[in-house]
């Protein structure tokens, strides 16, 4: 996920915040989206899984 954002945060100009939310903003509409025997794929996809274990979360929505 951190290179997700270093991405969002140098090719569209966001600042740290505006990128999570970006992504997280994205996983949400992805995951109302997939099956959700996909949702582990897209995770991995997008690089949340490590992630994960680094934010204090209540759902997998909140992983940023």
């Amino acid at each position: 996920m951190e290179e997700l954002i270093e991405k969002l945060k140098q090719e569209a100009g966001l600042t740290e915040e505006q990128a999570r939310k970006t992504l997280e903003v994205l996983w949400n509409y992805v995951s109302d989206r997939v099956p959700p025997f996909f949702q582990g794929q897209v995770k991995k996809m997008m690089g949340m899984m490590q992630s994960k274990e680094n934010h204090t979360s209540e759902s997998d929505e909140e992983a940023f």
